[in-house]
């Protein structure tokens, strides 16, 4: 059988592709791919969403149920099921995710900045599955992050079955990534604005066209198959200018709360892994604590986006108290509904780590969007009793997701037109631009990188700098130049006075028996020796050999090349075997510069 299938792929598939590149060009056929992955994509979320909402409907079932044999037993279910998405979670990641699963977006960012469009096959359909199961049983995180990658995963591997170019590859991942954001909101403009931002900001506008075809197309299919409703039912008012100020502190607050749900998520991330190595130890310990923050407070459940709605009504905050049973013994719906929007703002963000990091699967846009909500509602409220002004608390709310997601994700773009669309408050854009821009600024005061390119760039694995990301993408044994002419310590001068007369090299290496590297000898150094005759009969190449000032591995990058170059004022650099110092060959400083110009060539070309 999958000697047929190959066959077919070979003498079908391919052909065709053949004769669309001579028919038609390279062009068209990216954007007709980036329709396929579109449709395809569209198809994996609606079946997401589809599953989310089947275990949302088995876990209200679970839980009332038990209320006919004992009026309490529903909190036990309501305690254990969380662990069991999270149990169930874990299972699909380790033995049908593989080795290189990953739940976030960052490793997504360090391939792309590296050209690394390789995904595995497995992960078109298991980030579906995995964080369905986590999410849908309670667990506390978004979907859209497992879309993305499985969106991804299929641009990858529609374009590695069709043999595309490798350097579009990249593009038709974020055509998958487009998508997937596209069909989980319905905002095909927040997908296309967040590949940009997010995933691929050196692309051209031009380049994005086929992100803007699949985008589409994936909203028009998700319509189709979900249907037409309004993700996230909202009541806004027009903005008033007496108001503006309250907007741009409304910014400030909001990068405040996105720096600490960086902060604090790196934090308890870091923590969790230090303190529980083993999985399954993380796994139960992490997730007891979930199930308990959970049960204590509800509204913290799930995505969060039936929650935010009811900010969007003032009869909601009453079915937020009552959705919230084991903190009636406070007494006072107005104590409750402080108590709700607090662990909305500062909890939230803690259990969406323990979902994630305990072994489930979800993402960060949902937690950020509803941090957010409820920020812009507890802002407005905070000045309202103050008298100062009286604010339409139900803007507020939309433009405080808006602003926290910004200050989280740093797409500012993306912020203001995700939030127009899922809550369709168009009418609400210039504060929305206020809020994201003043929000993004405040929050590079004190958090430079977002949550995905933080622990990136920490490790030095990425650069903002664009010189050094092209850079990284090529590694240093894909630029040894091994024509150099080798020396022993124990050689006489004249034979090296000899050598430069017939060889262009300006460093000779000095190599052992064994082929390790002992030191280098300069031909500036050579020269000077020769000028005083009487002297230079008599000394050997261990006499002018100079120790490296550093030794490049073959793993190395060229980004590290160069900053070493440019550190120890070298034109030249020896590259030796990490483990044995056999010498393998020099880098310059030129090679490098004309391996950087092709690169740029190569990616302005896209």
């Amino acid at each position: 059988m999958k000697k047929l299938l190959w066959q077919f792929h070979r003498r079908v598939i391919l052909r065709m592709v053949t004769f669309w590149y001579a028919r038609w060009g390279e062009k068209s056929f990216l954007v007709l791919l980036a329709g396929v992955i579109g449709a395809i994509t569209a198809l994996m979320a609606a079946l997401l969403h589809i599953m989310v909402v089947h275990l949302e409907k088995l876990s209200i079932f679970l839980s009332i149920a038990p209320k006919e044999l004992h009026q309490y037993w529903w909190l036990l279910i309501l305690l254990v099921l969380p662990m069991i998405g999270l149990l169930l979670s874990y299972l699909i990641q380790r033995y049908m995710g593989g080795a290189r699963y990953a739940k976030s977006l960052s490793p997504l960012v360090l391939n792309l900045s590296r050209k690394r469009t390789s995904i595995p096959f497995s992960e078109m359909f298991t980030h579906a599955i995995s964080s369905a199961l986590s999410v849908g049983m309670g667990g506390s995180a978004g979907l859209e992050a497992p879309t993305v990658l499985t969106g991804a995963a299929i641009g990858s591997n529609v374009s590695g079955v069709l043999h595309v170019d490798r350097k579009k590859r990249s593009l038709l991942l974020g055509c998958g990534a487009a998508a997937g954001i596209s069909a989980i909101f319905g905002s095909p403009i927040a997908g296309v604005l967040f590949a940009a931002e997010v995933l691929l900001p050196e692309f051209s506008v031009s380049a994005l066209i086929p992100m803007i075809l699949s985008s589409a197309l994936a909203a028009v299919i998700s319509r189709m198959i979900v249907g037409v409703h309004q993700f996230i039912p909202a009541s806004n008012e027009p903005w008033e200018t007496y108001a503006v100020p309250c907007y741009f502190l409304l910014g400030i607050v909001c990068a405040l709360v996105g720096v600490y749900v960086i902060k604090s998520a790196y934090f308890l991330s870091d923590k969790l892994k230090e303190r529980f190595r083993n999985p399954w130890r993380r796994l139960f310990a992490g997730g007891a604590l979930l199930c308990v923050l959970l049960l204590i407070f509800p509204p913290l459940r799930g995505q969060g986006y039936l929650y935010i709605g009811k900010l969007f009504s003032k009869e909601g905050l009453g079915e937020l108290v009552e959705a919230s049973p084991l903190l009636g013994w406070i007494g006072s719906d107005a104590a409750i509904l402080t108590l709700i929007v607090l662990a909305a703002i500062f909890v939230k963000v803690i259990v969406s780590v323990l979902t994630v990091d305990s072994g489930g699967d979800g993402g960060i846009f949902a937690p950020s969007m509803f941090i957010g909500a409820f920020t812009g509602f507890a802002f407005a409220q905070l000045v309202n009793m103050s008298g100062l002004f009286e604010l339409h608390v139900f803007n507020f709310v939309a433009v405080g997701m808006c602003g926290v997601f910004t200050a989280v994700m740093r797409a500012p773009l993306t912020g203001i037109f995700l939030i127009a669309e899922v809550t369709g408050s168009y009418i609400l854009l210039v504060p929305l631009m206020i809020v994201s821009s003043v929000s993004h600024f405040t929050a590079n005061f004190f958090e430079p990188y977002s949550i995905y390119r933080k622990a990136l760039v920490e490790g030095n694995l990425i650069s903002d700098n664009r010189e050094q990301s092209i850079l990284r993408r090529q590694a240093v044994r894909l630029n040894i130049d091994k024509s150099f002419h080798a020396l022993k310590q124990d050689a006489p001068f004249r034979f090296v006075a000899e050598l430069i007369e017939t060889c262009k090299s300006e460093v000779f290496p000095v190599l052992a028996e064994d082929g390790r590297l002992l030191g280098l000898v300069h031909k500036n150094k050579i020269i000077t020796a020769m000028l005083n005759p009487d002297v230079c009969n008599y000394l050997l190449v261990y006499d002018i050999m100079d120790e490296p000032p550093t030794v490049l591995t073959p793993d190395d990058d060229l980004a590290r090349a160069l900053a070493s170059m440019d550190l120890f004022k070298a034109d030249v650099l020896p590259v030796c075997n990490s483990q044995t110092r056999e010498f393998l060959g020099f880098v310059s400083k030129e090679a490098v510069f004309s391996k950087y110009r092709d690169m740029v060539r190569e990616e302005d070309g896209l």
